[in-house]
């Protein structure tokens, strides 16, 4: 198939969740066959790094546009119907180029990465009548709905609640125009089809490198306790904050010589770390290497309270062997259990008393990382993952042809 990707973002370096889903799709997609042609927002991301590992599986054609938030920009917004967060992408330099690609180019298929891009789906139709998919890789409503309900600025809070209200006609609405919204875990597909039943919707989760199931501990840290996750994302932000304030300090009295590493990219300048804990933390920040860094540290929390979709840190953690101890927002859409796969834990108490519980080896290890491997192993991989992804575009495809007799 020649396939055309539309993308808010360049996936490289694959070094969060969203480029990580963004980039597998296109690498195990080509790797099988198919012809990917790759547009996408050059936002701050420099070419000249990326650019011929793009070439190896894609035809890119990086437009150079930003979509950083602006103060005057989300004002204005006030009086769209149209989400903050979704309007910033709108732009009319994107609509030029699918306008001038598609007429001189023979495309079978159309993949729209994130609702974020969805817009594009009324430049195209008029043009070809092809599939087109939505990857959804978030129900964005339902983390604008969180990010509201966790708010205590007031002012914040009521902007948020005015874009969680405009996401619960704006999403579903613009859902239901595409031909198949693939998403990313069973809860967003229940999410969307409550908002809309007429969304015709698929289930496929994102993928991992089955490299990482090769991954080995070496050398553990007693007491040693990682956190990754970008912070130019807000629920790793907040979730780490909360952390940082609530559990680790209780933590740190009940087993003073644990130690928190934090590794992600992003600014950790706004970040507050308590004296009471200041010296058993140590903020790291982005290396190339993640698992060569945290290969020797004995337990990852993920304390997410905002979130959609799937965390894939967690489903790559679990595949390295990591001991994760998480919340259910974290967890939310893969089929772990408390105990059998990970620690679940959502309350600060909990959270403390289960990593507590962790330190004093009231947990079979073994058992959980093993269990984990297997489970990611039989369905994350991205070589599964990609197989499901093109079965769908090919079934979309005859479906097509079929209709058009």
């Amino acid at each position: 198939m020649k396939i055309l990707q539309i993308a808010s973002q360049i996936p490289l370096p694959a070094n969060d969740g969203g480029k990580i889903s963004i980039w597998g799709v296109a690498k195990y997609l080509a790797l099988r066959g198919n012809e990917i042609h790759f547009v996408a927002y050059k936002k701050r991301t420099e070419i000249s790094a990326v650019e011929n590992e793009l070439r190896k599986y894609t035809t890119p054609y990086i437009l150079d546009i930003n979509t950083d938030d602006s103060i005057l920009g989300a004002i204005k917004n006030l009086f769209s119907r149209v989400p903050y967060n979704i309007s910033k992408y709108h732009r009319k330099e994107l609509k030029i180029f699918l306008i001038e690609f598609l007429k001189k180019n023979k495309i079978d298929l159309v993949i729209v990465n994130n609702l974020h891009m969805g817009w594009v789906i009324d430049v195209i139709k008029p043009i070809r009548n092809i599939p087109i998919i939505l990857r959804q890789e978030n129900v964005e409503m339902m983390i604008m709905k969180r990010f509201y309900e966790k708010q205590t600025n007031l002012v914040i809070r009521f902007f948020a609640y005015l874009q969680y209200k405009k996401f619960l006609k704006y999403e579903p609405n613009l859902s239901e125009k595409f031909d198949k919204c693939i998403m990313i875990s069973q809860v967003d597909d229940n999410l969307i089809r409550d908002l809309n039943p007429s969304i015709k919707t698929s289930v496929i989760p994102v993928g991992v490198d089955s490299n990482l199931l090769k991954v080995k501990k070496n050398n553990v840290i007693p007491f040693s306790i990682v956190h990754i996750g970008q912070m130019n994302w807000l629920p790793n932000y907040d979730g780490l904050q909360w952390y940082l304030n609530e559990v680790f300090p209780g933590i740190v009295e009940k087993l003073p010589h644990s130690k928190l590493f934090i590794y992600g990219g992003g600014s950790f300048d706004k970040l507050k770390i308590l004296p009471s804990v200041k010296n058993n933390v140590e903020v790291v920040g982005f290396v190339k290497d993640i698992w060569a860094s945290i290969n020797d540290k004995a337990l990852a929390v993920i304390p997410l309270r905002i979130g959609s979709g799937i965390r894939v840190k967690i489903i790559e953690m679990l595949a390295a062997g990591q001991s994760i101890i998480t919340t259910s927002v974290g967890k939310e859409g893969i089929p772990t259990n408390d105990g059998e796969h990970i620690i679940v834990a959502d309350s600060k108490e909990e959270m403390i008393s289960k990593t507590v519980n962790f330190f004093n080896g009231k947990y079979n290890t073994d058992m959980i990382t093993n269990n984990a491997r297997k489970l990611i192993e039989e369905q994350f991989t991205w070589e599964k993952i990609a197989e499901r992804f093109e079965f769908e575009c090919k079934s979309l495809l005859n479906q097509k042809l079929q209709s058009n007799g």
